[in-house]
């Protein structure tokens, strides 16, 4: 009976204290650089709007701050479907569940509001303080590309 009782306690023991700090270096450094404040140009170079990345459960996820010139801070997604639909632009969270991969993040969906349509994508750096935005359909080569460059 003391045998299992120590043998518990070190099974709690190492749930409690290391399996948190295995999920925090889930994200390795130099996959960080995704994390922050940009500002979105279109696929033709046309300043977007304005979004922040950030990670949840080692997952990178990004919502729109700011929306595109030409649109207003209250207008609804109504091209977009499910739980999107009709819902406001500000504060969509756009980009979801992008898992590290090599040295970019890939496996997770982007919604453009413009379209309402969601696509898979990826995000890689692109030099000092540039961020890519791949969306697509199926494979990669059938998308376009976004360059976000990093808000101070």
């Amino acid at each position: 009976m003391k045998n299992l009782t120590r043998m518990l306690f070190c099974i709690v023991s190492f749930a409690v204290f290391a399996i948190p700090q295995l999920r925090a270096q889930e994200v390795p450094p130099t996959l960080r650089f995704a994390v922050g404040h940009w500002q979105t140009f279109d696929d033709n170079g046309k300043v977007g709007g304005q979004v922040e990345t950030y990670l949840v459960d080692g997952k990178l996820y990004g919502k729109v701050t700011q929306v595109r010139p030409g649109r207003k801070p209250d207008d609804l997604c109504d091209k977009c479907s499910g739980n999107l639909k009709n819902k406001p632009i500000m504060g969509m969270v756009f980009l979801r569940d992008f898992k590290p991969s090599g040295q970019e993040w890939a496996g997770g969906t982007v919604v453009d509001p413009e379209n309402g349509k969601e696509y898979k994508g990826k995000v890689w750096n692109d030099g000092k303080d540039k961020l890519r935005l791949r969306g697509f359909i199926g494979i990669s080569l059938l998308g376009r590309t976004q360059t976000w460059t990093r808000i101070p």
